[in-house]
């Protein structure tokens, strides 16, 4: 009887241990960050996110606020912020994410030596939407690690300005950007006809429905008539090195037709490469001759796609009123595994009260501010970011989309 009650308890302590080891834990990290400005922007060369690297002079600052109000007010740029984690010995085993609530405007992780993740490019921010990255094969469990993230601000706030700032093993912290509804969307159901389309077929491209756009110099690349294929039912937009010049593509409709509220669907296979990024979008020809976006237009990216921000996400956008009052509804992120393999859809219902952003038919977002009344272009490219962002060890690549089509109620 006394064997049996020793092994019930020792059962019973068991089962606990791994009830508890099982359970998520969290470590708060938002506070007492070294910090230094970048303004030369040397971090890189110099090796600020290696472990062994001396930032006992740099100031300390928490996160959760804009670093103009904690002592530097006119700093745009890069800036660095490091910080020394144990992680416990019994996390070991389990997946580790690191959580951001908002960076501003765009930042580069670093654990212990390695680059992670990237997050924002090119005047696409974080600011306002959180991030997060696995790091469980980077850390050392039972031992200090080091953590730096390189932020880049390109103007007015910077910072870590948003928490939660956590390490944790709690994956609710990592379930965002999910669709708003499992139910796929069907424009015909919806009342929608199908008004244009493109199928792609034939060797060249249809000069009835799209022109070249954005050729010459563009962001360290070079736009050409060149970088543009259809063949096999698809459309190739191709980035390539030709005599160390980045050559890439883009095409629109403008001059040739314009919408005016619909939905706009496209079927596309992903590039692979971090550098160009690709983008299925609606552009306004009148969008920087005023700032009402209802008579000029709106600047709507139905979907782009960084590979740097990890694979398995997308984004949305909209912009008017380009100028120096240029005004932005913020980064939308759609998280879809593995939509950086195969083919998927990518989709905007725009109306006269709303935008709706889709994947693969089912909704991610919709956003009821800053309506276009006005017709507008589609376009497609791929195109890089900026030099600093290429990638050229994964060139050639490309961007292929199988259609595109326009459904518009009578």
């Amino acid at each position: 009887m006394i064997k049996k009650l020793f092994y019930l308890m020792f059962v019973i302590g068991v089962i606990t241990a791994c009830q508890t080891d099982n359970t998520p834990e969290t470590i708060d990290v938002s506070k007492d960050w070294k910090f230094s400005p970048d303004t030369s922007n040397v971090g890189i060369d110099q090796k600020w996110f290696t472990e062994n690297f001396d930032d006992s002079g740099w100031k300390t600052l928490d996160a959760g606020a804009r670093w103009e109000d904690l002592g530097y007010p006119d700093l745009d740029g890069y800036a660095w912020y490091r910080k020394t984690v144990n992680i416990p010995e019994k996390w070991k085993g389990k997946k580790v994410w690191i959580k951001f609530g908002g960076v501003n405007d765009a930042y580069d992780l670093f654990v212990n030596g390695s680059q992670v993740s990237s997050y924002g490019a090119s005047q696409y921010s974080f600011a306002g939407k959180p991030s997060f990255t696995e790091i469980s094969k980077e850390l050392n469990y039972g031992k200090p690690n080091q953590i730096t993230v390189r932020v880049n601000d390109w103007g007015l706030s910077g910072g870590l300005w948003r928490l939660p700032v956590i390490i944790t093993t709690d994956k609710k912290e990592t379930e965002l950007f999910k669709p708003l509804s499992d139910v796929p969307f069907d424009p015909k159901k919806e009342g929608y006809e199908l008004y244009w389309e493109d199928e792609f077929n034939g060797n060249s491209l249809d000069t009835t429905k799209w022109k070249n756009r954005a050729l010459g110099d563009r962001r360290g690349g070079f736009g050409t008539p060149d970088a543009i294929v259809v063949s096999d039912g698809m459309l190739k937009i191709r980035a390539y090195m030709e005599n160390d010049t980045l050559k890439i593509g883009a095409i629109s409709t403008e001059g040739i037709k314009g919408f005016k509220y619909g939905y706009f669907e496209c079927r596309a296979k992903l590039p692979k490469t971090k550098g160009p990024w690709s983008a299925f979008w609606i552009q306004s020809p009148k969008i920087s001759q005023g700032e009402d976006p209802g008579e000029y237009g709106v600047e709507i990216d139905i979907f782009e796609y960084f590979k740097s921000q990890g694979g398995d996400f997308v984004s949305h956008n909209l912009h008017w009123a380009y100028g120096p009052n240029q005004k932005s509804s913020g980064t939308f992120l759609s998280k879809v595994p593995g939509v950086g393999e195969g083919f998927h859809t990518f989709a905007v219902e725009w109306t006269p009260e709303k935008y709706a952003f889709f994947v693969d038919g089912l909704k991610y977002y919709e956003y009821k501010k800053a309506i276009s009344h006005t017709e507008e272009a589609v376009i497609l490219s791929y195109e890089p970011c900026s030099k600093e962002d290429l990638d050229t060890t994964e060139l050639p690549d490309e961007f292929v989309i199988d259609y595109v089509k326009v459904y518009q109620k009578k």
